[in-house]
């Protein structure tokens, strides 16, 4: 009897670190509720017992075909990667990319490492360039997607390198990269570097460090920073600017080539966070002048001529003047007030959480017809951009273990966002709302 418990042991070990390994596709995991507080049915797209998240929000989650959700999770596969590095092993798992096939909730793993750096979905093709470290050098890739569901599905997937195409590796010499975007026509990565500089401009960027409130500690200090950009068929890096601000969130147009748009990442308040410039480096400036009483975050490139961000409001010195989400368009800078919610609420405490304080999130669909924001409370919401109606989608997010982080389609059909609602914010379950069935609540 003991032989065959070891033996039965030893398989089920055995099954348990090939699951969901590169190429798996497993079963569907979609089934739909109905939000008690809103009355709106939500399809929650994974269950409840991985560490899933959706990518941040304003990168592309969709393919270009639209037919796929990529996601990123560090406990779907299984123990294969986890190495032990002198004798102990890691605290964290590897990150690993996967796709919801929309139409039948099949999830496929697309990668298998333990060096994946960042992931970004082309806009014209089914295809995925994948940064990693490899002997101590940063290398892009791009991966055929195409190729690779079609072999999945029929369960006779290759080698992971006969999907991937090696595209250059980022120069030393051009400082330390961080994240990048694409743009547009899937012709350049736009990259994000930490770099050394002249003692001049770190006398300068220190002169011109952000000093908060007593209770405003900075996150981040700052950094002599810049963007970068590789050619992504030939591999070639050449400069598009430096700043003496520490560089994040870093996003390309969807529609015009070579816009940019990012932040001074301080980890809270900045005197000036958005800012864009060209990826010819003709252009450099700030987006949205900021007054004192601006705590802006969250800004989203969404259209056209279109950043969307949200001004904070959840501390009293704050609420002086507007607040909650605005846009701004690029070719006026012109800037209009988009909405804010729960306002008239008083600062509480419910399971941790802040209500009463507005938008935190925001985002707004590719066709300028619907917004949408989350809340310190935990509560997703639609607006109608043109009459400015208000619809509440979910409540009890949590916010946490991460924050719901709302986006859209590239079709404006279909709302995302994560919630902790199911594991008392231990975990995320990764949402979806039909945004067709608005006037259906059951």
């Amino acid at each position: 009897m003991k032989k065959i418990f070891l033996a039965a042991f030893g398989l089920l070990a055995l099954c348990n670190s090939a699951v969901a390994q590169f190429g798996n596709v497993s079963k569907s995991e979609m089934k739909s509720f109905v939000d008690p507080q809103t009355g709106y049915k939500i399809t929650m797209l994974t269950d409840t017992m991985k560490n899933d998240r959706f990518l941040y929000q304003t990168d592309p989650m969709w393919t270009a075909d639209g037919k796929y959700l990529l996601f990123r999770s560090s406990s779907r596969g299984g123990n294969s990667l986890e190495k032990e590095v002198n004798g102990e092993k890691p605290k964290s798992r590897p990150v690993q990319i996967y796709f919801i096939e929309i139409a039948t909730g099949k999830i496929t793993q697309a990668t298998e490492s333990d060096n994946l750096g960042s992931v970004f979905l082309a806009n014209k093709s089914n295809r995925m360039f994948m940064s990693r470290q490899e002997n101590e050098n940063w290398n892009m890739y791009v991966i055929d997607l195409d190729r690779f569901f079609t072999d999945a599905k029929k369960g006779k997937v290759d080698s992971k390198s006969s999907y991937e195409k090696f595209i250059g590796t980022f120069p030393k010499n051009m400082g330390k990269p961080g994240g990048y975007a694409i743009d547009c026509n899937d012709d350049y990565a736009y990259i994000t570097v930490e770099r050394e500089g002249t003692k001049e401009e770190e006398e300068r960027m220190m002169k011109n460090a952000y000093i908060g409130e007593s209770n405003q500690p900075i996150k981040i200090q700052p950094t002599l920073c810049g963007i970068r950009k590789m050619n992504l068929k030939t591999g070639e890096v050449t400069k598009v600017v430096d700043t003496e601000f520490k560089t994040g969130h870093i996003q390309a147009s969807r529609f015009t080539p070579g816009e940019i748009v990012f932040c001074n990442e301080t980890g809270g308040d900045a005197y000036q966070r958005m800012w864009f410039c060209t990826a010819d480096g003709s252009v450099f400036k700030p987006l949205y002048n900021e007054t004192k009483l601006d705590w802006v975050t969250h800004e989203t490139f969404v259209t056209k001529d279109y950043v969307y961000f949200n001004i904070l409001g959840f501390q009293p010195r704050l609420r002086k003047q507007l607040s909650g989400i605005v846009r701004i368009n690029l070719r006026t800078d012109d800037v209009e007030p988009i909405g804010q919610v729960e306002m008239d609420k008083d600062r509480k405490a419910m399971e941790g959480q802040l209500i009463g304080r507005g938008f935190w999130h925001c985002n707004a669909s590719r066709d300028n017809v619907w917004a949408t924001g989350d809340t310190f409370g935990g509560n997703v919401w639609l607006i109608d951009i043109k009459t400015g109606k208000r619809h509440w989608i979910a409540s009890d997010t949590k916010m946490k273990p991460d924050h719901s982080h709302p986006s859209f389609s590239p079709n404006g059909t279909k709302l995302l966002f994560q919630s902790g609602h199911f594991t008392n914010g231990k975990r995320l379950n990764l949402m979806m709302f039909d945004i067709s069935t608005l006037d259906k609540k059951n």
